[in-house]
């Protein structure tokens, strides 16, 4: 019987030797076949990781573009509000610019006030989301020193603040704001400027800081009407300039700059293409100048004789 067994195990050691040998390599190729598709899907698997972390960033930089411009809104509200929508008695227009009314509709007014305006208009009081308290529109920043600070025709010691959230739509979905506050420093008479002003979209916020160190803006004059004519010429274009102030008491100088694009500094202008000194003549400051074709813009700026002087910024565009 053992004889048997010995006979039998022999004879299975033959079959398995007498495999075919394309049966055993059949095995090793199933096992390296297997090996080369885990080294494939992992590297699939890695570029997909990547491509992915890059479309969410370049959505990203989108959004950022998005929350940077919604930043630079608030800023240029409130440029807008205190150079071009002056009340009568006032120097400038950044301290009335929440006094909405039936007889003041220039002014930025609140959404609660009125629901057919874009949204982007709106100027709304900041709510604390932490506290839910109203952060008022206007705050006086020295109470002591300067009690009137926050007034119209004062507007010297202040800070206000605001809100705006833009519609929803079907493509931003309601998640672009901007927060802004701007304080106002007496400084020697004159008043500086800061803006800070914060865009939010879809979690990602930028933030814009505007600091005016020196004002172009002082208390004894006020351009009350400005224009800039073109007319034909042989030469070219001829390009007559004149400015009304609410008073001609200690003008010193008022100069007109022509400039070729509203980017290009003052500094930039060549001599040919300024007025150096505008004449009074039927209450306004004119003077013209002559040059060849093309689309131009007109900086003047007010000089008075105080020392050091005082000097007003009015640009003029488009003609």
């Amino acid at each position: 019987m053992q004889n048997n067994i010995f006979l039998k195990l022999k004879n299975s050691n033959n079959i398995l030797t007498a495999l075919p040998a394309h049966t055993r390599q059949a095995g090793v190729s199933l096992i390296i076949t297997f090996f080369v598709m885990i080294i494939i899907l992992a590297v699939i698997l890695s570029v997909t990781t990547l491509l992915y972390q890059e479309i969410k960033m370049i959505r990203n930089i989108g959004n950022s573009v998005v929350a940077f411009y919604a930043a630079d809104t608030g800023v240029e509200k409130v440029l807008y509000y205190d150079r071009k929508v002056i009340p009568t008695g006032a120097t400038r227009g950044l301290c009335s610019m929440f006094a909405y009314s039936a007889e003041n509709l220039s002014a930025c007014p609140k959404s609660s006030d009125v629901s057919s305006l874009d949204s982007g208009l709106y100027c709304n009081q900041i709510i604390d989301p932490n506290t839910s308290l109203v952060t008022d529109f206007l705050k006086l920043t020295d109470v002591t020193n300067y009690p009137n600070g926050c007034d119209a025709d004062k507007c010297n010691a202040c800070t206000l603040s605001f809100t705006t959230t833009f519609s929803p739509d079907n493509s931003l979905n309601n998640e672009r704001s901007y927060t802004t506050v701007a304080t106002i420093s007496p400084v020697e008479g004159s008043s500086n400027l800061t803006i800070d002003s914060a865009g939010v979209f879809r979690s990602l916020n930028r933030k814009v800081e505007l600091y005016m160190a020196k004002p172009e803006a002082t208390d004894f004059i006020r351009v009350l009407d400005a224009y800039a004519t073109p007319t034909s010429s042989a030469f070219g274009t001829k390009i007559l300039v004149g400015v009304k102030l609410t008073s001609v008491n200690g003008v010193a100088n008022v100069k007109a700059y022509i400039k070729t694009s509203r980017d290009e500094d003052r500094d930039d202008v060549p001599a040919p293409r300024i007025i150096p000194n505008l004449t009074l003549s039927g209450g306004y400051y004119t003077g013209d100048w002559t040059g060849e074709l093309g689309a131009y813009f007109v900086d003047v700026v007010i000089t008075d004789g105080a020392n050091p002087p005082n000097t007003l910024s009015y640009k003029i565009y488009p003609f």
